[in-house]
């Protein structure tokens, strides 16, 4: 009997990331812009190009117009691929709480300090009260 060994990536991380923002108006900013990236990347198809050669790794045109609309250029093309995972953003006033399974939350974390947010990512595995205190 042979026994296969090997890592992979399928483990849930179910993390939550929290951005609270000084003001209500920097919480929407951060939300229409996490929005309006994931459904350009979605159509911008970024999933196969996050593994493509890193001198082929490019922004669609449409794209770099939104991240010159929003001033996020801190985003790289690679971060895009965090836009089309599973994702689930809720937001509260000036408190936007995104949970995954993902283990690379960069991208958004990357947005919320780019408007002004106090950021906190945890595991809900580890800490399942603070994951109902939203």
């Amino acid at each position: 009997m042979k026994i296969w060994a090997g890592y992979g990536s399928e483990h849930s991380m179910n993390l939550v990331l929290i951005g609270t923002f000084k003001e209500q108006i920097l919480a929407d900013t951060a939300a229409l812009i996490v929005k309006k990236l994931a459904d350009q990347a979605q159509l911008d198809d970024v999933y196969d190009a996050a593994r493509a050669r890193p001198e082929d790794q490019r922004f669609s045109d449409k794209m770099k117009e939104l991240l010159a609309q929003y001033n996020m250029y801190v985003l790289s093309p690679t971060d895009l691929e965090q836009f089309v995972s599973d994702h689930h953003l809720e937001q509260q006033g000036a408190k936007i709480t995104i949970r995954t399974d993902e283990s690379d939350v960069s991208a958004f974390i990357k947005i919320f300090i780019e408007k002004g947010a106090r950021v906190e990512v945890y595991s809900a595995h580890d800490y399942p009260a603070a994951d109902t205190k939203n």
